[in-house]
Parts: C-alpha cells; structure tokens; sequence
C-alpha cells in the first residue's frame, strides 16, 4: 500500500514536470523575432572622447540627458574607478557638461562616493543627479542621494538631499522628468535583506519626498526606471529577478499605487539594466506607448535584445519580441541596451555585442531603430568603429565587473530628432567615456 501511494506520488510529479516542460517549450516556441525593416536610415556621426581630469582612471557607468529644449545642452554623469582592483569599492562621482553639441565637455568632479549616477533636466533647466554612497570615502553604505542644478548641470547647489534607508541601504538609481515633475526608484533594503521599490516624487524646486512604495515581502525585488505619461499618471516597474515584471500606476492626486498588470515573464536584467520609457511627445502618433527592453541570458548564457509595449497605460503588453536581428550567424553576447523615442515617435536603441569579431572577444556599441513604434526594426548599425576590449592591464578587475563599460549605459533625444549616445569602452587602453550624435534618413 505505502509503495503504491508513493508510485502514484511519482506518477503525479513525473505529469506534472512534463506538462511545465511542454508549458514552458510553448511559451519559447510562440516568442518571435521582430519583422527586419529593410531601409538602412541610421547615420552615425563622429565619435568624441570625454577626458577626465583623472587622467588614466577607468569612467564607467554614464547616464546621459539632452536638455529639452537646447538642442546643444548635454549632461553626463558617470563613475570613476580610483582603485582597478577594488572597483566596487574605490568609485567617486564626476559629471560633464557640453554647450555644443557634444564637441567639448567640462567635468565637474563630486567628492562623493559609491554607485550609479543617473540625471534628469526639465525645460526650464531645472536638473537633477541621483547618486548612492557617502561624501568624502567610501564607506560601504549606500544613503540615496539628490544633487540639483538650476542650469542643466553647468553648476550645482551646495545642498545635497539624502534618504538613508534601512540596514544596507538602496541599490540602483532611476530618474525620469517631464513638464514639472521628477519621479524617482530605487531598491530599499528592508531589516531582512529583502527589498522594496520605492517611488520619490519632486515638483519644480521643491524637495523629493516618498509616495509610494513596493513590499517585497522579504524578496529582493528589481525595477527600472518609471515612465511619466502625458496626462500625469506614472508607470511604476518592479520585478523578481529573472522571473517577472508588472506594473503599478501610480496617481498623485489620488497618492496611491494601482493593480499589478504583467508585463513578461522573462524581465532579464543579468546582461545589464532593464528599462522602461514612454513617448511624451505631442508630435507622434504613438503618444503615450510605453516601452519596455532588455538583454536576456545570465553568465556567459545571451539571448539578445528584447522588447514589449503598451498602448493602454500598461494594463496589457505585446508579446516578447527580439530585435536584434543580425544577418550573420554568431550567436548573441548582447549587455546593456537603452532606449529612446524622439518627437516623430522614432525608437532608437543601442546596446554593447561582439558580432563584428568572429571569436566574439572584442565589443562593439551597435545601434537599431524603429519607425513604426517598435514593431520593425532595422539591420543594426556598428557605432564604433573599432572593437575593443575590455580585459586590460590598466582595467584590471574593472573589465570583470563592468565588461559592458557598467550596468548601464545611456542615450537620449535631442530636440532636433536625432539621438545622443553615450559608452564607455577601451580603445585606448582604459574605460573612457565616448559619444556620438546619430540621425536618420527620414525618406
């Protein structure tokens, strides 16, 4: 009798386990890659190095603004490594600011350190930089930060808001504006090490306070940047690491967080951050979609770029859909990508491969658009025009932790339609900061 209950206990999870497998092979089966847009309009422009005054130093990790309404105004923000084997523990803030274009820049160097800078500029120049670690050294703890600036980052106050959290702190900074407002996420380490998203909201000039946040429950949860819809209502991501992602609208009239709406079961996030954004503009005809990418894989397991969408406010999501669509044969090592959507509702995206080298050692920034609102995509487009790669003496333990040139890198539009990108890589033997400005061929 025991040994029949447990044939029939065996039987049972045997059925069980085959039917996930079927369930999960359906799943993989019914994902596609997005349809090959033929036209070849991306025109890539020459590629600046952005010195440092910390000459030799690896700079990971950029984020990158265009003021909304200057079309010559950029803001970076990234890290530089005092220590290349120590990185994670040796990394202070600078930020860099251009007047023309991209052309020439000015750093400003913040006696602040620790992780992640992220930056933000509304159109009256207001600006704001987020950051995580402590004034002065290193201390392995990891208080938010909100740096702000009345001219775009040109210069900042002296006053520095902060949010301490609890136990270990935040990981991870995220900022988004539009019209008069600023929202922000972050990961807050709770007394169990587990985690929850927190949303912080700033009008004008005025100071950031908390909203809104995620309970965990004692799990680690992840995020991405919030999406700010034209009509106020913001997007609030949040996810369990490779599992899923939903959102929650967030109402600021009514201060309170929405249902949870699905948007993948495969989020991503070990081939660098995830990222959400949403077409602001008043000139597209996809106002309001809101957009969704990733890398997938985890180790030295790729599975190439991935996009969903939403027309209704992010109740309901497309299908995940790959758009990477390189025509040779190579498998994927895709890390970092960032999208961002201009005012014809042009989806630009750039991510780090290594396509360009048969052995697949050596990274290429490439680039890919959509002019359909993410439905097509072109063939992408090699942005550097010289591989590098990353495992250097000079790098050292830098090339290990940050072999795409940091979790993260940037790109944003410019009033005038095209698209400003922003990399690290090694062509001169260490992590430098590069840009370059990118246009399409509208006909």
């Amino acid at each position: 009798m025991i040994n029949m209950k447990h044939d029939k206990k065996r039987s049972l999870l045997i059925s069980t386990a085959s039917l996930l497998l079927v369930c999960q092979f359906a799943f993989a089966q019914s994902i596609d890659f997005a349809p090959l847009d033929e036209k070849s309009s991306v025109l890539v422009g020459e590629t600046v190095t952005i010195k440092s005054q910390f000459e030799g130093l690896p700079v990971v990790e950029p984020h990158i603004s265009a003021h909304p309404r200057d079309n010559n105004h950029l803001l970076v923000a990234g890290m530089i490594v005092t220590d290349v084997n120590r990185p994670y523990q040796s990394c202070r803030l600078s930020s860099f600011v251009s007047s023309d274009g991209g052309q020439n820049w000015k750093e400003t160097a913040h006696d602040w350190w620790g992780y992640d800078p992220w930056t933000a500029i509304l159109p009256d120049g207001n600006t704001v930089m987020t950051w995580l670690g402590t004034k002065g050294s290193f201390q392995s703890q990891f208080p938010l930060q909100f740096f702000s600036s009345d001219n775009g980052g040109i210069s900042w106050n002296d006053q520095v808001q902060g949010f301490q959290g609890k136990g270990h702190g935040h990981d991870g900074t995220k900022v988004t504006a539009l019209k008069n407002e600023f929202y922000y996420t972050t990961v807050r380490f709770n007394g169990d090490m587990g985690a929850d998203v927190v949303l912080y909201r700033k009008e004008g000039n005025g100071a950031f306070e908390e909203v809104a946040f995620v309970d965990g429950k004692g799990v680690r949860l992840n995020f991405c940047e919030p999406a700010i819809l034209t009509d106020g209502t913001v997007i609030v991501p949040s996810s369990h690491f490779m599992t899923k992602l939903w959102i929650q609208t967030y109402n600021h009239k009514e201060k309170r967080l929405g249902e949870k709406n699905l948007v993948t079961s495969r989020p991503g996030g070990a081939g660098g951050y995830m990222r959400m954004l949403a077409d602001v503009h008043s000139t597209s005809k996809f106002k309001d979609r809101i957009y969704f990418i990733r890398a997938l894989g985890r180790g030295e397991e790729h599975e190439g770029i991935w996009i969903n969408y939403s027309d209704d406010k992010g109740v309901s999501w497309s299908r995940d859909t790959r758009i990477d669509l390189f025509d040779n044969e190579l498998p994927p090592r895709s890390l970092v990508p960032s999208i961002a959507v201009n005012e014809d509702g042009v989806v630009g995206i750039s991510w780090v491969d290594s396509q360009h080298d048969p052995s697949q050692e050596l990274k290429d920034v490439y680039f890919t658009l959509s002019l359909d609102g993410g439905l097509s995509f072109q063939k992408p487009t090699r942005v550097t025009k010289r591989s590098t790669n990353p495992k250097t003496e000079a790098n050292a333990d830098v090339a290990r932790r940050f072999s795409g040139g940091g979790h993260y890198l940037g790109i944003d539009d410019k009033p005038d339609g095209s698209f400003q990108l922003i990399w690290s890589d090694s062509r001169s033997g260490f992590f430098e900061l590069q840009t370059c400005n990118i246009r399409f061929d509208k006909n």
